[in-house]
């Protein structure tokens, strides 16, 4: 449409030149309510009441302390646990400790360095000796010979063995012999005596370890001692042929060779026991809650009196409740507070306070809902034996912790689903012992809610039946697999019950989500996709009724409902939303139908002999009745407000100019305030759609020829004027929007007023007919395809 489309549109409003009716102000509404209302519907309040119920469902009461009786004392009455303990049963844990220490075997080091030392010492010995020989050939001086061995390589040799090596000028063949005899000897293990075994070796064995670091535990007779060592020597030299001389000279060397090499070691032993120790975990045993401790008449047992010093121990550390509740207590203040503020900034009034009392609403219902899951996780840990199953903290990743998440990504903005994931996030983690863990678990399962509402849709219901068994359970999973990952790296025992239980989580948010989205949309005045649909469902009474008793209206409200959905439709409003407010915005006249010129079926006016102010309330009147009858019907909040909001607090401008000529034709000073509807203007953009459209269609209907300039026309003049009344000043439409409205608006509007050929033969138009047959067209077209004889509408121009 071009420029000039919108020329007649002005800066300033009508009442700000020339005094006309006051704009409304809040304040003074509110002003109007007595003070008890106006505390209790204030977010104030409800923001403190909410911080208190949290803080105290945060912070248990602490319990009595339990009767405090000597050992050996008769119980005056039966004493029950308060809660669940668990009590560290330190006897059985030492008594733990002490088995896996003896359990431990003595560790013994094998040392491969003796032998080779031993070899080299050996190889040596004959070495020097041939050189001697080679040096001294006649007269060997094997007296200087001992002495220099004994100097050079410490070993004493007894004169004879000398001079009988240097006889025989220390052949190579006994060498080698010697070296086989000792190795195999070595190989055995060989400790310095057996009477040194004091750790139970004899009875256990021991650990001998290489210095490899390989290990293998061995029996006390697989060892030698120094003189077992000898007799193995002899015993192998003496299945060997050689003479006995030599045989004599190398026992003797072998008395002097073999040492231990296995020895005792303290430092690896220890490092073992205390490992072992440490390995032992604590010991204990869960008191459940109202198990019996002790019973009247009972006597109070060393093992009774524990149990009653851990309970009292426990409370006295619960004491400081109150300093508990009030750290809480400050926390949500602050977190509600900021929220709210933010809220105020970033939504409308309206809109702004909805969205903060559901947030608290939920929070506090959340918390509800995972006390009693708590219940129950203690309730089933305590009644199965499975390892796995009977830790309460399995059963956490079962909880629904993203069933708020769900009906707030269905129903409000993402950034305020966010705000809320937040919120409860914290709120999981505080109340399951400040688990972070937990924490990120509850953020990430509501990132994967958002994710998975969108993804499914989120007009429909059903989404959230979708994310909960679809998307949610494999995100569940993944962060658990991941946090066992993060914790455990080597044990999974606990993983598979994890993942069903994050599993049954997630469908569980889901199941409740699903039962709760109808309570809280009606209860905060939400409208869904689904419950549009049923809402304009054409069959329902309250149409029908408007159709038996009022069917001009009711033929003005479904073209009221098209126009106004296109016009949301071209803006990416909710037309859902749109063309329900539209189809009802004029049910109020079911009343008094026949005081509506629509609905008129003979000559007679009614409003003849009324005054004009008279006729003005009755025209007003459907506004207030349409009100009270779409509560009647518990139609949604904001279909009743599009209702009460469809006229503003514009001008019934056919009475009020009657009225001007009626009773001051020349002054003209009749008030505008009695002639106006009550308000208040709409607030959206949905509501302002349904006003325009119902303006403009009501006239559209008095043009005598709805050509398209005319409707142009009266497209042009009710928005203006609409604008320059101040009805619109709360729906924030730009002037991109209007002119895509009014471009819509004329599309439709065409299409209902276009022109028809003339149907030959008849006089519609009260001329006589025509009794000359028309021409006949060669290719036989349908006379409905044939172009008006009159002159047709001039071009389109541009919207």
């Amino acid at each position: 449409m071009p420029t000039s489309f919108f020329d007649k549109i002005k800066l300033f409003k009508r009442a700000e030149i020339q005094p006309g009716h006051p704009a409304a102000d809040p304040v003074e509404e509110e002003k109007k309510l007595s003070l008890g209302p106006r505390l209790l519907g204030s977010p104030w309040l409800f923001l403190g009441v909410t911080a208190v119920i949290i803080a105290l469902f945060l912070t248990s009461l602490p319990s009595r302390s339990l009767s405090t009786l000597a050992q050996g004392a008769v119980a005056p009455a039966d004493i029950t646990a308060p809660f669940d303990l668990i009590i560290e049963d330190t006897e059985a844990t030492e008594r733990k400790k002490e088995e896996a220490v003896a359990a431990i075997l003595a560790v013994y080091t094998f040392d491969a360095n003796v032998f080779a030392n031993t070899e080299d010492k050996i190889r040596r010995l004959f070495t020097q000796g041939r050189d001697w020989t080679l040096r001294f050939p006649g007269n060997h001086r094997s007296e200087e010979l001992r002495t220099a061995l004994l100097d050079k390589l410490g070993i004493d040799l007894e004169l004879a063995d000398v001079v009988a090596l240097v006889r025989l000028k220390f052949p190579a063949e006994l060498e080698e012999l010697m070296v086989n005899l000792a190795a195999k000897t070595f190989s055995q293990g060989i400790i310095l005596s057996k009477n040194l075994f004091i750790h139970g070796e004899e009875e256990r064995g021991l650990t001998l370890l290489d210095l490899q670091g390989g290990e293998r535990t061995v029996r006390v007779g697989d060892l030698l001692d120094i003189g077992e060592s000898e007799r193995r020597f002899a015993d192998d030299l003496g299945r060997i042929e050689i003479p006995s001389k030599s045989r004599a000279l190398l026992a003797n060397l072998g008395q002097i060779f073999l040492t231990a090499n296995v020895t005792y070691n303290k430092i690896e032993t220890e490092k073992r026991k205390a490992r072992a120790r440490a390995a032992v975990g604590t010991i204990t045993f869960t008191v459940k809650k109202d198990r019996v401790i002790l019973r009247k008449g009972d006597e109070v047992t060393a093992e009774t009196l524990k149990i009653l010093d851990e309970y009292n121990q426990r409370i006295r550390r619960r004491s400081s409740w109150l300093p508990n509740f009030a750290g809480s207590l400050l926390l949500y203040l602050f977190l509600f507070t900021t929220l709210w503020s933010y809220l105020r900034t970033a939504f409308k009034p309206h809109l702004a306070e909805r969205q903060f009392r559901m947030a608290g609403t939920a929070l506090v219902g959340s918390l509800v809902l995972y006390k009693m899951f708590l219940a129950l996780a203690a309730m089933a840990s305590g009644a199965l034996t499975i390892p796995s199953l009977s830790r309460v903290e399995t059963f956490y990743y079962a909880f629904p912790f993203q069933t708020g998440t769900l009906i707030f990504a269905f129903l409000v903005p993402d950034q305020m689903t966010l705000l809320y994931i937040i919120l409860n996030s914290l709120t999981v983690g505080i109340l399951l012992g400040g688990d972070f863990l937990l924490t990120i678990f509850s953020f990430i399962g509501g990132l994967a809610a958002i994710y998975g509402v969108k993804l499914y849709r989120k007009r429909f219901r059903a989404a959230t039946l979708r994310a909960g068994f679809i998307i949610l359970p494999a995100v569940n999973a993944f962060v658990i697999v991941a946090f066992n990952l993060i914790e455990r790296s080597s044990s999974f025992a606990l993983l598979p019950a994890e993942v069903v239980m994050g599993l049954l989580g997630g469908a569980a948010s889901a199941v409740l989500a699903f039962l709760l989205l109808p309570l809280v949309e009606s209860a905060f005045g939400f409208v869904t996709g689904s419950k549009l649909l049923e809402l304009t469902n054409s069959d329902l009474p309250i149409f029908r009724q408007l159709s038996l008793e009022a069917p001009g209206s009711y033929h003005h409200s479904l073209i009221v409902a098209t126009l106004a959905e296109k016009g949301a439709e071209e803006l990416g409003l909710d037309t859902q939303l749109t063309k329900a407010g539209a189809l009802y915005h004029d049910i109020g006249k079911t009343k008094m139908p026949e005081y509506f010129i629509e609905n008129r079926s003979r000559e007679f006016d009614v409003h003849k002999d009324l005054t004009p102010s008279m006729s003005t309330l009755v025209i007003k009147n459907h506004v207030k009745e349409g009100v009270e009858l779409a509560r009647k019907l518990k139609l949604p909040r904001p279909l009743r407000e599009m209702i009460e909001q469809h006229h503003g607090n514009s001008l019934v401008r056919y009475f009020y100019a009657k009225a001007k000529q009626t009773y001051d034709p020349l002054e003209q000073t009749v008030g505008e305030e009695s002639y106006r509807y009550p308000g208040p203007p709409p607030q959206t953009k949905e509501s302002g759609l349904v006003m325009l459209a119902d303006s403009i269609e009501a006239a559209s209907r008095s043009l005598k020829a709805p050509t398209k300039d005319n409707l142009k026309r009266v497209i042009t003049d009710i928005i203006n004027g609409t604008l320059q009344d101040g009805q619109l000043d709360a729906c924030d439409f730009s002037l991109r929007e209007l002119r895509s409205v009014a471009a819509a608006f004329l599309t439709i509007l065409f299409a209902i007023y276009h022109p028809r050929v003339e149907y030959p033969g008849f006089g519609f138009n009260g001329r006589p007919a025509r009794n000359k047959a028309p021409a006949k067209n060669k290719d036989k077209d349908n006379d409905r395809d044939h172009q008006p004889p009159e002159k047709a509408p001039g071009p389109d121009e541009s919207v």
